[in-house]
């Protein structure tokens, strides 16, 4: 997006953070209808086939950020959000502030969350839920307890499996007109923010029929027995008075952490510039045709191990590979299946590169400790692995602090013979393939695969990531390049400090692979 926008974009969030809410009880039960609609600004310019979506890649942050901020600013009648993890940070306080001031102008919101992830306390409070524009729901609850285990996901007689359980899907639909999914879930870190750590990341925005087929999911799990959604009817006039005090706290709590940790995005948008946001992103998608792919909500009930839908449609887009598969897994730990697939798909001539995290760069420790204890087993099959240099150039492109951080990766995107894209929330470990629930697209289009492919290809350059093989002796060895040109082999993990490496190598030694 070009720099006067962004720039002008910034003035009119700064602008827009002292105007004043609408008292609770003088909210409106109707959208601007006499204003252009989402969906008409989405599909002005705009000519499909019939049985075809538009999509285009959001592999920035910042874009990915404005994309879901215009979603949010501009909606008039509905907003259904689905996160695994938000943060209680920068930005998900933003986004907790502009969904109250959607539901203030007679958006109805549905938020679900899953309740063993990352929830912050604000968006999963009951005087938030006190809002009558507002559902929220909560994924996977346990069983209900008393007292001081009120609310707490402890692993009761019955549910140790379902504590194990996580809803990973990442969706958010606006007016039933445009949908964005992928790998992002709502903090700092995922959009290149964060202080301290930050991840490159993936996501698609989309319009057309896949936007009613991500709708349709969505109410899915809404309507599951497994989701638990606050009451309406069971609101207190305390918690109703509580909301008012909510509502200035987010917008107080907003001010201040986008001022003291320096967030270079803007915290509100108004409406005209959020159509404009969506109309040029629109504007650049490729239309073609796709499958939607999400896992049941009731896989959560499940008592054998069964590899999820997702993870087969994904994995038969590779197994009918003819030349090519590239592909970033963020936490790449493949299972026998997985790996006699790789070995298969090889053998007839087909090149596979995967690239995955390195310990320098992941953000969990037991993660690590999986995708090194599949090393070997992944360069058996005869594909090219990479882990990612925690210290790319790319980096400096991505990541929008002052002090550079070092930089993971959290995306999930694999292009198959340049025509087959994949972009969703399914990893290629045990967790994604028998325990999550997942959801992303499989799109054929060669357009839209070449400009995957391009990013993807990106941080597979010599100076990004570090190659993984063997000695004769069968240690492993990481092979990279310096920015001046100049090759560069480790033999242990590049770039970690000793405590990482601690950690690390405590985590190697316990045997619970398939619960991460």
């Amino acid at each position: 997006m070009p720099r006067f926008l962004i720039c002008g974009l910034t003035v009119l969030g700064l602008a827009s953070c002292g105007t004043s809410r609408p008292d609770a009880a003088a909210l409106p039960t109707v959208g601007f209808v006499s204003q252009e609609t989402l969906s008409h600004a989405c599909r002005e310019r705009t000519v499909h086939r019939s049985g075809t979506s538009g999509f285009e890649i959001l592999p920035d942050g910042e874009e990915s950020y404005l994309a879901r901020l215009a979603m949010v600013e501009s909606a008039q009648r509905t907003l259904d959000v689905q996160y695994f993890i938000w943060r209680d940070d920068v930005v998900g306080t933003v986004f907790a502030d502009r969904l109250l001031a959607a539901a203030d102008r007679g958006v109805r919101v549905r938020l679900l969350l899953d309740i063993t992830g990352d929830a912050q306390k604000e968006v999963s409070s009951a005087a938030l839920a006190a809002h009558p524009n507002i559902q929220v729901g909560f994924f996977n609850p346990m069983t209900d307890l008393k007292g001081i285990f009120a609310g707490n996901p402890i692993p009761v007689i019955g549910e140790i499996d379902r504590i194990q359980s996580r809803m990973h899907n990442k969706l958010m639909v606006a007016d039933n007109a445009i949908v964005i999914g992928g790998g992002r879930n709502l903090g700092d870190t995922y959009f290149g923010i964060h202080r301290e750590r930050n991840m490159r990341d993936l996501d698609f925005i989309a319009i057309g029929p896949v936007v009613n087929d991500s709708a349709k999911s969505f109410d899915v799990y809404w309507s599951s027995p497994l989701t638990r959604i606050d009451d309406q009817a069971k609101v207190t006039d305390r918690e109703r008075k509580e909301l008012q005090k909510l509502r200035d706290h987010i917008a107080r709590k907003k001010r201040s952490l986008a001022r003291r940790n320096g967030c270079p995005f803007p915290t509100s948008l108004s409406r005209a510039e959020s159509l404009k946001v969506l109309r040029q992103m629109s504007g650049r998608m490729i239309w073609a045709e796709y499958d939607f792919v999400s896992d049941p909500p009731e896989r959560m009930l499940r008592q054998t191990r069964v590899s999820s839908p997702v993870s087969r449609q994904v994995e038969n887009a590779m197994r009918n590979a003819r030349s090519e598969v590239v592909m970033h897994a963020a936490y790449f730990i493949p299972q026998k299946d997985t790996l006699e697939l790789l070995r298969q798909i090889s053998a007839r001539g087909v090149g596979v590169q995967v690239l995955t995290n390195s310990l320098a760069s992941i953000d969990g420790l037991p993660a690590m400790a999986g995708i090194a204890n599949r090393r070997s087993d992944a360069l058996d099959t005869g594909i090219g692995l990479y882990e990612l240099n925690a210290r790319a150039p790319s980096r400096r492109d991505y990541i929008r602090v002052k002090r550079l951080t070092p930089m993971g990766m959290h995306t999930k995107g694999i292009v198959v013979d340049d025509r087959v894209s994949f972009i969703g929330s399914y990893n290629m470990d045990p967790r994604s393939k028998y325990i999550n629930t997942e959801t992303g697209v499989i799109i054929q289009s060669a357009a839209l695969a070449s400009r995957l492919k391009s990013y993807l290809l990106e941080d597979l350059q010599p100076t990004h990531c570090w190659h993984i093989t063997r000695t004769s002796k069968g240690s492993i060895l990481w092979s990279g390049q310096r920015p001046d040109g100049r090759s560069k082999v480790h033999h242990t993990d590049p770039h970690a400090p000793l405590s990482r490496r601690v950690g690390y190598w405590f985590f190697r030694l316990l045997p619970w692979e398939d619960f991460l």
